[in-house]
């Protein structure tokens, strides 16, 4: 290989491996903002990066149904089963049968974008400090 070929197979590996570092930061913001009622979202975050020759992309986020709820809220809805069977629900402490139950809603909790959103300045030094670019 020429010089200038292995300059830009570096130039690749760099590019590569400082989207690495900014996805694995990302995603351990996001679980220190994701709201925690049993750990599940929390352990479910996680990251995917993928390289071509000329585009890098990662991808922050989880695969639980019920998360972008968490993150841009939810407006009053009802729930039913999908196969039509009926819900058990506990209130005032017994275990009662119904068809459908009327869900208030939940306010937003975002925690992926506060991510990003929040952290564009450290984004930008790992970037520089990644590529090796100096101010």
């Amino acid at each position: 290989m020429s010089r200038f070929q292995d300059a830009i197979e570096d130039m690749k590996r760099k590019r590569q491996q400082t989207l690495e570092d900014i996805a694995i930061f990302v995603e351990a913001e996001a679980k220190q903002r994701a709201p925690v009622k049993t750990g599940d979202l929390r352990r479910r975050i996680t990251h995917v990066t993928q390289h071509d020759d000329n585009i890098n992309r990662a991808k922050v986020g989880t695969n639980l149904e019920y998360a972008p709820s968490v993150e841009e809220g939810s407006n009053p809805h009802s729930i039913k089963r999908k196969d039509g069977k009926p819900l058990k629900i506990r209130i005032d402490g017994k275990w009662v049968t119904v068809d459908e139950v009327n869900h208030p809603g939940t306010p937003k909790q975002p925690f992926i974008r506060p991510a990003i959103e929040e952290n564009v300045g450290e984004i930008q030094d790992r970037i520089k400090g990644g590529m090796g670019v100096n101010d």
